[in-house]
Order: structure tokens, then C-alpha cells, then sequence
């Protein structure tokens, strides 16, 4: 990482471990700013829905999430893996969510290699 990165990161106040803990313990909804760099049409708001953490195959922070708006390459809401430090501005909105999505794993994620925490349901 150059250190234009990391100053660009700490300017765009990268996503904290400890928001995104908060966020997945209480079930908010959040906004952030999603910046994928491999395609420029990746780059925007997103109001997601957050699942699990932890570290993908490629040894990168994970956030599973189900987006439910926002800018989007594929147009309809579902499920996305984000990469944390491709993530800014989180911003915890007014909702929460009380039910998994369809598709929820309780119990892991096939794209991370260690987890640091799951959402928990009392429906699941």
C-alpha cells in the first residue's frame, strides 16, 4: 500500500472495526461508499444490509452483506462480498432488519477463510 493510500484512506475514514461490529451486532441497515478499483463502474453508495466478517480467500477484511440499494452493477438487490478497506463513510441509517435474507449461512461463509463474527437470528 503507497502511502498516498493510506493518507487517501484515513482523509475517506475507512470503515472501523468497531462500526462494523456495531453494525452487524445490532442489525442496522448502513450506507457506505463502495470504491472497487479492478472496475471503474463498481464505484458508489450502498445501502446494505451487513451479515458476516471476516477474511477472504485472498487473505483481505470481508464484509458479506445483502445490498438492498444504491448504486449497483447488477440492478437488483442481493447478495455481495465488499472488501472493508474498500469501504468509506459508513453511516448508520434509521432501520434495521430482524430476519435473515434467503440464502443465509448461520454458520460461515464458503469466500472466508476465518470469520470474526455472524449475525445472529432467533429465526434461523
Amino acid at each position: 500500500m503507497t502511502l498516498y493510500n493510506i493518507a487517501e484512506s484515513l482523509i475517506l475514514e475507512v470503515a472501523s472495526r468497531n462500526d462494523l461490529m456495531h453494525a452487524l451486532d445490532n442489525h442496522r441497515i448502513v450506507e457506505l461508499s463502495y470504491d472497487d478499483e479492478e472496475d471503474p463502474g463498481g464505484k458508489g453508495k450502498r445501502w446494505v444490509q451487513m451479515y458476516c466478517y471476516g477474511v477472504s480467500k485472498a487473505s483481505n477484511d470481508v464484509v458479506r452483506v445483502y445490498q438492498v440499494g444504491g448504486d449497483t452493477k447488477t440492478i437488483q438487490p442481493g447478495w455481495k462480498l465488499f472488501r472493508v478497506d474498500r469501504m468509506n463513510n459508513l453511516r448508520k441509517l434509521g432501520g434495521t432488519f430482524d430476519e435473515a435474507k434467503p440464502l443465509f449461512n448461520p454458520t460461515g461463509d464458503k469466500d472466508m477463510t476465518k470469520i470474526y463474527y455472524i449475525t445472529q437470528f432467533d429465526n434461523v
